[in-house]
């Protein structure tokens, strides 16, 4: 219930106006344990209590039961009266069980002597703010998780204040430790290797001079020893008067592809290298195989000789016992004819 202080503090007629007339605001005081005293209008709008509802009950009711539960409301009085003033946010409840975001700051009045009198508390309403927050924090997460996946990584550098700024899966790809390494152009460069260092710092001075953007594919070595291959890409940003003043771009993870292309080319020679094989072995084999037709057919011409040899001696023998049937002939001069005739 409300303490004995609480008339002195409703008898402020100028505070009473003043607070009356906000109406964007709820702004109430509470006594020293909590409990409500004053109640404008902006607290009737925001919260859904009439002053005659709520004037005398602890300030609890306007939490969580469930955070109410854990103390929270009687640590943050003890909080400002330490601090002398508390800023809170989180989830606040209305009359109808409705749920709303807050700002809230609880301030604690004293009297000149530096008594306690109780607490001023003053309640924003802020949902529609934290909508967007959170949106932008899920639009944050989902662009982080996306770079994760696509092994995308995007910065930006602010040229007239010589500050830059990596995404989370920039310092992945990098393999560096945001907590340990500060992004700047010079420390880019550095983690190039010397022909591409080269060419990115001149493709970059002529985005600054031209607004010429640019794309190309350098390797990135790792702290590790390691080294990954990148898609650089950059583009510059004017300011209203024309001028170049930032450098924005994205550099993406290309090793794997890389890597595959590197395996393809060297598959491919492979390929190559097998099918002019294939093609000697055939030569050799077409060779072999004309060389072993020339012996069979020197085999068979001599054969063919031995057979037309042969029968020709045999054609001659028959010939003379033709002749021989005409005269005299002895079986002797028979049998020496043939023997040799063969």
């Amino acid at each position: 219930m409300a303490d004995a202080h609480t008339n002195d503090l409703q008898s402020n007629d100028g505070f009473r106006l003043l607070v009356e007339s906000v109406r964007d605001y709820a702004i109430f005081m509470l006594d020293t344990t909590g409990h409500v005293v004053t109640w404008n209008l902006g607290a009737e709008r925001i919260k859904g209590y009439q002053a005659s509802e709520i004037i005398g009950k602890h300030f609890s009711v306007f939490y969580l039961p469930d955070d109410a539960a854990t103390g929270i409301c009687e640590a943050e009085l003890i909080e400002a009266e330490r601090l002398g003033r508390i800023e809170a946010e989180g989830w606040r409840v209305r009359k109808d069980g409705s749920k709303f975001w807050a700002a809230v700051v609880i301030t604690a009045l004293r009297d000149q002597d530096g008594t306690l009198r109780g607490f001023a508390k003053v309640t924003r309403d802020v949902t529609e703010q934290q909508k967007v927050t959170q949106a932008l924090l899920e639009h944050e997460r989902l662009l982080a998780e996306t770079q994760r996946l696509a092994r995308l990584g995007s910065w930006e550098w602010d040229i007239a204040a010589d500050r830059m700024t990596w995404s989370e899966e920039l310092f992945r790809i990098f393999g560096l430790d945001p907590l340990e390494f500060v992004p700047t152009y010079e420390a880019y460069l550095a983690r190039l290797g010397a022909e591409d260092r080269i060419i990115a710092d001149e493709l970059v001075r002529k985005a600054v001079e031209r607004g010429d953007p640019y794309a190309f594919e350098h390797q990135v070595r790792l702290p590790d020893g390691g080294v990954r291959w990148v898609q650089a890409r950059g583009r510059v940003i004017r300011d209203e008067t024309g001028r170049v003043a930032k450098l924005q771009g994205t550099a993406q993870d290309v090793t794997d592809q890389r890597e595959a292309l590197d395996a393809r080319a060297q598959l491919e020679t492979l390929a190559l290298r097998q099918r002019h094989a294939l093609e000697v072995n055939d030569d050799i084999i077409q060779g072999l195989a004309v060389a072993d037709l020339a012996l069979n057919l020197e085999a068979y011409d001599k054969a063919r000789e031995a057979v037309a040899t042969t029968l020709a001696a045999a054609r001659q023998f028959v010939t003379d016992l033709l002749g021989d049937a005409a005269g005299d002939i002895s079986p002797g001069d028979l049998r020496r004819r043939s023997a040799e005739n063969g």
